[in-house]
């Protein structure tokens, strides 16, 4: 008898803490984010994601900031259905939210 698994979207994203200073190849990336290298190259070519040293020249290598943005991507996709232009203004949003709040605690600091 053979039994079909069903393999369920994730619910939530796990935890991913990486060593600082961190630098993973395209393949090590795809493995931590869980998706294909080509899904990476199309976050790539929408601007969702950028690789820590220029592809040109040095190969796709990303840092442990782009694999959070490539789960958090690919969250937003699979799980929640969001299309790449709502996932893009989503990871916009995000920035920006740090930013500012990095600038809120440095006013706070002074």
């Amino acid at each position: 008898m053979n039994i079909l698994t069903y393999s369920a979207p994730m619910l939530a994203l796990e935890v991913f803490e990486p060593a600082p200073g961190s630098i993973y190849s395209i393949e090590q990336a795809a493995h931590l984010a869980g998706l294909p290298r080509r899904a990476i190259a199309v976050y790539f070519r929408h601007g969702l994601v950028e690789p820590a040293l220029d592809p040109d020249l040095e190969g796709w290598y990303f840092d442990d900031e782009a694999i959070r943005t490539l789960r958090e991507a690919e969250y937003l996709r699979n799980s929640v259905g969001m299309s790449l232009p709502a996932v893009e203004l989503v990871l916009d949003l995000r920035r920006e939210l740090q930013r500012l709040r990095g600038e809120v605690r440095l006013l706070r600091g002074l």
